[in-house]
């Protein structure tokens, strides 16, 4: 992949070099930090144009996303307080993001071919132009991919909504009110459901769903240092067990808000759909889009973890480090991708303090990296 992003480079430096998108780079980059190379404005492109769909094709290749995905290669003005002198004609710095996000230095090209080493502090008046991917386009195709791989291995999740909980209206005023006081779907965390409690699901099930959504989250811990690093491209993984005391997964769930530290994001996103748990405890993972992630293998590497595992606590070991095992780690190039877990998230002990009037109950990812609010809704059928 990063062969791929380095031929795209070159040929945008010999396309400016060549006079043929030093116009068009500086007008689009004018107003906007990043663009798609394939959306360039450019003259006598045609064969920068096909550099960057055989680089593109790789890339996806590489990702083990559909050609459907489209263009994920784009140009970023690294350093936006460069703007006016790239509009004034200074000669830029062209360069790709490094595959060891850990790097503290980074080889830039002016567009004659000339390296120029930079540190982690970007220069302030030398516009640099950062070929990379659109991290989020991957991660939606990704996460889209993974949950395909999920509902194909377990049929009966995401049955009711296609697996896109966040396609379900957000909930009214009345039913948070009435959601606080819906009895948990299982008794104790770890716990078989009373019969009483199933037959309560079971009308759960035929009139909406219950479901734990994100009130508010947080990154704890920094992992963007330099210059040249975008943000988190998180996205989450649900693990549970289903009622047929089989571990399972539920679809996938992008993050894209989840970029900066300390930042108290509040998406009221839903995360949980408690009608495929056969217990009341669920394990999260948070990942981060990683250029040697291949969602297609990630994804069968996770189902055949999790398909060979059966019975709740015979293994002693949580599911979210079933999942983190099965990655083989010749798939992380830096220890930035495996944001953190979060285990036993129990819809009964939110809805314990929901009841007594919090907004639910913050859990800490075992990292300490995630702070995570959760609260419980019911979001009924219309």
């Amino acid at each position: 992949m990063q062969d791929a992003k380095q031929a795209a480079a070159l040929s945008l430096r010999e396309a400016y070099a060549a006079g043929h998108v030093k116009g068009a780079v500086a007008g689009t980059l004018a107003a906007a930090d990043d663009v798609h190379l394939d959306r360039l404005p450019i003259q006598s492109g045609n064969r920068f144009r096909a550099s960057v769909a055989s680089a593109n094709s790789a890339i996806l290749a590489a990702k083990g996303l559909p050609a459907s995905t489209g263009n994920v290669l784009q140009v970023r003005l690294a350093n936006p307080q460069a703007r006016a002198a790239l509009a004034k004609g200074v000669q830029p710095l062209i360069a790709t993001e490094p595959s060891d996000r850990q790097a503290t230095s980074l080889t830039a090209y002016r567009p004659d071919g000339t390296a120029v080493q930079l540190g982690a502090t970007a220069p302030v008046d030398v516009p640099v132009l950062l070929v990379t991917t659109d991290s989020d386009r991957i991660v939606a195709a990704g996460t889209k991919v993974m949950s395909e791989g999920f509902r194909a291995a377990w049929p009966q999740t995401g049955a009711d909504s296609g697996g896109r909980l966040s396609a379900l209206k957000p909930m009214t005023a009345a039913a948070r009110h009435a959601a606080s006081r819906t009895a948990p779907l299982a008794a104790a965390a770890g716990h078989r459901p009373s019969a009483a409690t199933r037959t309560a699901g079971r009308a759960a099930d035929a009139g909406g769903k219950n479901v734990t959504r994100i009130n508010d989250v947080q990154l704890l811990k920094s992992n963007e240092e330099t210059f040249w690093k975008g943000g988190a491209e998180a996205f989450a993984l649900v693990s549970g067990w289903d009622k047929n005391d089989k571990a399972f997964a539920e679809p996938a769930l992008q993050m894209p808000y989840l970029d900066d530290v300390d930042e108290d994001y509040r998406p009221q996103q839903n995360l949980i759909d408690w009608s495929h748990f056969g217990y009341d405890s669920a394990d999260l993972v948070f990942l981060e889009e990683d250029d040697g992630t291949n969602y297609r293998d990630l994804t069968k590497a996770i189902v055949d973890a999790l398909l060979t595992v059966t019975g709740y606590g015979t293994t002693g070991i949580p599911l979210a480090n079933t999942i983190m095992d099965a990655i083989p780690d010749k798939w992380w190039t830096d220890d930035t991708d495996e944001l953190d877990q979060v285990y036993s998230v129990s819809h009964g002990d939110i809805a314990k303090a929901q009841s007594s009037g919090a907004a639910g109950l913050t859990y800490r990812g075992a990292g300490g990296n995630i702070s995570i609010g959760l609260g419980n809704a019911f979001i009924p059928k219309t």
